[in-house]
């Protein structure tokens, strides 16, 4: 009887723990269980990315000895908060380009530009 040989899955991914929201939960889960199935999944994501929610409780769902590639990334949010005036640890929410709020003119060349 022959073990069949494991294959590899590369994910790639920018939403990864410990970024929380939805946008996490299909690659966490989905990786989760993809050793079930014979394949050995490898995330490929930002280093230093920019989420909008961070939930370190996600970790615990990360299969144990999994690998995970990070690079360094260029973040199109750091132009924003440079440009906007925040500083530097505050978070965007995710709905940061509303066109029915009340904003200046920087949120509105953002929302322009978007």
């Amino acid at each position: 009887m022959t073990i069949p040989r494991q294959k590899k899955v590369l994910i790639l991914t920018y939403y990864w723990p410990p970024s929380g929201g939805a946008g996490v939960q299909r690659w966490l889960k989905f990786t989760k269980y993809l050793r079930e199935y014979n394949y050995e999944p490898v995330i490929y994501t930002a280093e230093d990315p920019e989420y909008p929610s961070i939930d370190e409780s996600l970790y615990r769902d990360v299969p144990e000895g999994l690998t995970i590639l990070k690079t360094k990334v260029w973040e199109p949010y750091k132009l924003y908060k440079w440009f906007t005036l925040q500083k530097r640890g505050h978070r965007i929410n995710t709905g940061f380009l509303n066109q029915e709020k009340k904003t200046g003119i920087a949120e509105k060349i953002s929302v322009w530009i978007r």
